[in-house]
């Protein structure tokens, strides 16, 4: 979807939930007979939810999971599943609609139009009854910042781990093949993805250290590689309080050399600038890859999945953090993907049940249901490391319910089915990360100037970046880039009005 048609379907629904507001005292949009987590002596608690999901199909009503969920917290649900392809839009005809559910997920809180709808009172401010919710209390101060609107909370957040983020996954079996260790610095990288192009321990021709691609307006896959240079998450990085935009610090340019000298080398895919995200990934089951950038929770699966292509000792290790000039970086997460609003005309006492069953999903409990399934069904324990069936783990789609229920777990981002020992190995992996973490410090800031005009700017910086990497344009068109959005008024605008929801939001905390 364009972006204006996606700012109309913004408008419309702003337009649309003016007239909800002020029928806030009508009628309420759901039953209001029962309480999550279930009181004696009442019915069920008709829930209804919109939501996202990520299987190849959406359960069905009388899925057993589903059915266990409503069991537990004596709810009947009602759940609207769509697709990530069409989530917003299907999240813009909700809200123009006026006819909301009483939870729904909303992915992109920072979107200027959502905020302007909080602000105008379209959902409950949680910033208070929250507290009273001891399960949601327990996720990271992060998570609750980044979802804040002038200072207040106007949804649970859907937490997520703040470690174990996209960084280099790297075949070990190789670096054993070529007697070397699993990198730390920028620099240990470059050796190791050279050595991989020029032993190539599969035997395939035209093998590539690192596969990756990048996005129309972000360095998608290589994007731990700029910020390992300039030492920040995101495109801002703190100097002495103030939002300092990395496009005009130096290591951004020494990021850009390394991968220029990357591709020259053929370190790096040649066509990685049209690769998708599956395309990249496959040259590692190719064997034509030894380095793949993501989360460790991928680890389990892709070794199946080389195994299977007949690499029998093929293993995969998650690189902690790497070094540059500016010392140890790992990217820390948000601490959230998105955040569950409810309607400012549900009434207060179905919203504290709506945080009850939350709340469920945030416990141990809960969080084991939706992550791991029925024990003896989907998985046994071994110590505290679940192990899932054998039919389970054929099959996860048993996993829909991570998509609202979910524990903050500062070792989530680890793949299931781990041995007791190499999850204690990981989890130590994760600590090491924690402690060179750095979060991205404009993440949920939006300004009024950056987000009309902030793609398009960020479209022309990323065209440039792609273009010096494949030698189709110069260092010193960087220079002049740098130079010429310095005299940008409309650009430096957008960096000051990033300082001043900065400013807004540490004086609100």
């Amino acid at each position: 979807m364009d972006r204006k048609k996606a700012w109309l379907g913004w408008f419309t629904a702003i337009l649309a939930i003016t007239v909800i507001i002020s029928g806030c005292g009508g009628k309420n949009n759901a039953a209001n007979n029962g309480a999550a987590g279930g009181e004696s002596g009442q019915g069920p608690t008709d829930i209804s939810v919109l939501t996202i999901y990520y299987q190849k199909e959406p359960p069905a009503q009388d899925n057993r999971i589903l059915k266990e969920v409503e069991k537990r917290t004596n709810t009947k649900l009602d759940i609207t599943w769509v697709t990530p392809n069409n989530f917003n839009e299907k999240v813009n005809v909700t809200l123009a609609s006026g006819k909301l559910p009483d939870l729904m997920l909303v992915t992109d809180t920072s979107n200027a139009a959502f905020q302007n709808m909080a602000k105008q009172g379209a959902f409950w401010d949680l910033s208070e009854m929250i507290k009273e919710y001891p399960n949601l209390m327990k996720f990271p101060d992060i998570t609750f910042t980044n979802n804040l609107v002038e200072g207040k909370l106007y949804g649970v957040p859907r937490v997520r781990p703040t470690e174990g983020n996209a960084q280099p996954l790297i075949r070990t079996d190789w670096l054993q093949k070529l007697n070397l260790e699993v990198p730390t610095t920028m620099d240990e990288l470059y050796t190791v993805m050279k050595a991989f192009k020029e032993n190539a321990p599969d035997g395939q021709k035209d093998t590539v250290g690192l596969s990756g691609y990048v996005n129309q307006s972000d360095m998608g896959q290589f994007t731990f590689i700029q910020e390992a240079f300039t030492g920040t998450g995101g495109k801002y990085k703190v100097v002495d309080g103030k939002l300092v935009d990395t496009t005009f610090d130096p290591s951004m340019k020494q990021s850009l050399e390394w991968l220029q000298s990357a591709y020259n080398d053929g370190l790096i895919p040649k066509d990685f600038a049209l690769l998708k995200h599956d395309q990249a990934k496959d040259m590692v089951y190719a064997g034509k890859a030894g380095i793949f950038p993501d989360k460790p929770n991928q680890i389990p699966m892709m070794v199946k999945e080389l195994q299977a292509a007949g690499k029998a000792d093929a293993d995969l290790e998650w690189t902690p953090y790497l070094e540059s000039a500016n010392g140890k970086y790992a990217s820390k997460g948000t601490g959230h993907f998105g955040m569950f609003v409810i309607s400012k005309s549900v009434k207060e006492d179905k919203v504290k049940k709506l945080l009850a069953f939350l709340d469920y999903g945030a416990s141990d409990e809960g969080h084991e249901l939706a992550a791991y399934g029925m024990e003896g069904e989907d998985f046994t324990k071994d110590g505290d490391n679940y192990v899932l069936t054998e039919a389970a783990s054929k099959d996860l789609s048993f996993q829909f319910m991570q998509n609202f229920f979910m524990k903050y777990d500062k070792y989530g981002n680890l793949g299931t089915g781990l041995s007791a020992e190499k999850l204690e190995h990981e989890r130590a992996l994760i600590d090491q990360a924690a402690d060179a973490s750095v979060s991205n410090p404009s993440s949920g800031l939006i300004t009024e100037t950056g987000s009309k005009l902030g793609s398009d700017y960020d479209k022309k910086i990323q065209d440039l970046k792609t273009k010096i990497i494949m030698g189709k344009a110069s260092l010193e068109d960087w220079d002049a880039l740098v130079a010429e959005l310095q005299a940008d008024q409309t650009y430096q605008k957008i960096i000051s009005e990033m300082n001043e929801a900065y400013e807004a939001r540490n004086s609100a905390k």
